[in-house]
């Protein structure tokens, strides 16, 4: 499953390319009040309140290093579709992940160093700009390619929107569940000691974005794909940096169970729009 997720990942993706266009992307910047907020939230509030969780619960420290990771890592690929199923704005979703995914090689280790974790400088940190430009590439590229085929391609596009469409639903559950097999174990043993900084800090970070949104007076569109974005975080990242960057891999238990507890909130998020009609 491992060696297929990438490519479930980069058809995703594909999908997403397909329901946006090229302005669409580009207004998400004029003006880029929501974009702005969006980063705000997720770079800055979301570590603080990590932090303050890891505080309260008196973790141990290699939970509270694992809390503070899941919240300086960047947006997961996933939450563009998720923001596709849960009827959010695309294109701003899409325009987090991409920025988020590139810029991690220094928020990442500014976020660990304010919380007290320093990661190492030199070759550690030049491997983190490595995969922070993978994960970008692995976002990017085949956005590109579904908005090429769209403005190439239309016909195409709408012949085989609807059998794309129910792959694309089935590549998604494959990888949900897929998280949960492969994370259960890890939920199942760290859920007493982690699970409520775990289940707090995503819902935390969900309803400051959903604030956020409230507050800036954003359409609710966009307010939910703040939430999305921060809420699922790129939990691959976060088991890269604690097992080859800082050598410790029980630094990323918190972070596979926050795996499973974003699948769960996702499915959520995907729901409300539909509960609401």
């Amino acid at each position: 499953m491992s060696a297929l997720l990438p490519l479930g990942l980069a058809f995703l993706m594909v999908v997403v390319g397909l329901k946006l266009t090229f302005g669409g992307l580009a207004a998400v910047v004029r003006p880029p009040r929501a974009l702005l907020a969006g980063l705000a939230v997720q770079i800055l509030v979301l570590p603080v309140l990590a932090f303050g969780l890891a505080r309260a619960f008196a973790l141990p420290e290699h939970l509270s290093t694992g809390l503070m990771l899941v919240a300086a890592a960047p947006g997961g690929i996933t939450s563009n579709y998720v923001a596709l199923l849960a009827r959010a704005d695309v294109a701003l979703s899409t325009a987090m992940t991409l920025v988020t995914n590139l810029v991690a090689c220094l928020s990442m280790p500014l976020v660990l160093a304010l919380a007290g974790v320093p990661l190492a400088i030199g070759a550690p940190v030049a491997a983190l700009a490595r995969i922070s430009i993978a994960m970008f590439a692995v976002t990017a590229l085949p956005l590109l390619l579904g908005l090429w085929l769209k403005r190439a391609r239309p016909g195409w596009v709408a012949r085989f929107e609807r059998p794309l469409d129910v792959a694309s639903q089935l590549v998604f559950a494959a990888i949900v569940l897929a998280t949960f097999a492969q994370n259960w174990q890890a939920m199942t043993g760290y859920a007493a000691a982690a699970g409520p900084a775990v289940v707090l800090l995503n819902l935390g970070g969900i309803g400051a974005a959903l604030a956020a949104g409230a507050l800036l007076r954003l359409p609710r569109p966009q307010g939910r794909a703040i939430a999305i974005e921060t809420g699922l975080q790129n939990v691959a990242l976060t088991i890269f940096v604690a097992t080859t960057l800082m050598g410790h891999g029980e630094l990323a238990l918190v972070g596979l169970v926050y795996a499973v507890v974003m699948n769960l909130t996702a499915l959520g998020l995907i729901a409300a729009p539909r509960l609401r009609r």
